[in-house]
């Protein structure tokens, strides 16, 4: 009985066999002429590293953020470090130009902000800056202490990084925005008071070398962000402000601005008439020791565009005035941002001489009116 019994269980299993056997052999065969199967497997992986800041996590907290996590690329001539904040939008945090920092290395150093100012002339909004009610998505800011998530990276090793991050309204909803959103961070939302915000707008950063446009030139490559954001939402943003920044150490004090004259925030240009704008800051009056911001303007199509050499306007915010220049700079460009639509961009961050910089820039507009 025992053996008749092996004998049905043999017979049962005997079909499965040859199904397993067929799968096997079939997977096999697909791997083998699918030429996609058969490509090697991305490799996303980069260079990361503890960064320290030492900073407060956002202006009423008494906590402290001592370290974030960075991405790191270097230039194929080994002459520059660029290092990508991890914890606020993948911001671009440090570059070291022989070994020397360029940026101010604590908060980000080349960021991107946007302003939707309020209509209401109500006599509760009278007197105050326009930026205290604004709605203000932010790439490297915060919301009451909560950043701009990063959702994603991937490196080809160090020579380029793309990342996707979450904008923050670092302007805690003073918009009073209709269907706002409640900031999240590491899976819990915002306990302060008033809580932090995030924002319908995501932020993609690609960031690679590029070769200086003249071959004797230093340094021999300029690191290019081409950055696209995202509104998810229906609703048109209306007329938005895009500030394009830089931010750089205490020391260094002396400012340059590429721009037409008379283009200002007061009486601001078109991009066919300011094709680039450019601002910088050095720590010797010669303009040798620092970086630029480099912002070819005939993508944006926009009819108000300027060089603010003080964007240190958060701190204008309750009336503070500044007799000196801060460290952080902009070039400010209008457009508009429709429901479920996107816009991209290109600009450059030039370590290094201010002259070359200014040959760089104008090269690129040149070329781009070439292509």
């Amino acid at each position: 009985m025992r053996k008749k019994i092996n004998n049905c269980q043999a017979k049962q299993d005997w079909p499965r066999l040859n199904l397993k056997c067929f799968i096997a052999f079939a997977t096999i065969f697909i791997s083998l002429n699918d030429p996609l199967m058969s490509q090697p497997m991305p490799d996303v992986r980069g260079t990361y590293e503890e960064y320290p800041v030492n900073m407060v996590v956002y202006w009423q907290s008494r906590g402290s953020l001592t370290s974030v996590q960075v991405a790191v690329l270097r230039d194929p001539a080994g002459e520059q470090e660029a290092r990508f904040d991890l914890t606020r939008g993948a911001t671009l945090i440090s570059l070291r130009y022989h070994g020397k920092e360029l940026l101010f290395s604590h908060s980000a150093g080349a960021n991107v902000e946007m302003f939707v100012f309020r209509k209401d002339t109500s006599e509760d909004f009278k007197g105050l800056s326009p930026y205290w009610s604004a709605f203000h998505p932010s790439q490297g800011g915060n919301s009451m202490g909560i950043p701009a998530t990063v959702a994603g990276i991937a490196c080809n090793g160090e020579k380029s990084m793309q990342a996707f991050s979450m904008m923050v309204d670092a302007g805690v909803n003073n918009s009073f925005e209709r269907s706002p959103l409640l900031a999240v961070w590491k899976g819990e939302l915002s306990n302060s008071f008033p809580p932090g915000y995030s924002t319908p707008y995501t932020i993609q950063t690609d960031a690679n070398w590029v070769p200086n446009s003249d071959p004797k030139g230093e340094p021999k490559y300029y690191l290019k962000l081409h950055q696209a954001v995202v509104n998810y939402r229906p609703k048109d943003s209306g007329p938005m402000e895009w500030f394009l920044e830089g931010a750089a150490p205490w020391t260094s004090v002396y400012s340059a601005v590429y721009a037409p004259k008379n283009c200002s925030e007061k009486t601001p240009c078109t991009s066919e008439i300011a094709p680039l704008l450019m601002a910088g800051r050095y720590q010797d009056s010669i303009r040798n020791n620092g970086f630029a911001i480099v912002v070819p303007t005939a993508g944006w199509e926009t009819k108000n565009a300027f060089v603010l050499e003080n964007a240190e306007y958060v701190k204008l915010l309750y009336g503070a005035v500044w007799a000196a220049p801060r460290h952080t700079f902009a070039v400010v460009l209008s457009r508009p941002l429709n429901g479920l639509s996107s816009f991209s961009f290109d600009w450059y961050i030039c370590a290094g001489n201010w002259k070359q910089a200014c040959k760089f820039g104008e090269k690129s507009v040149q070329q781009v009116k070439t292509n």
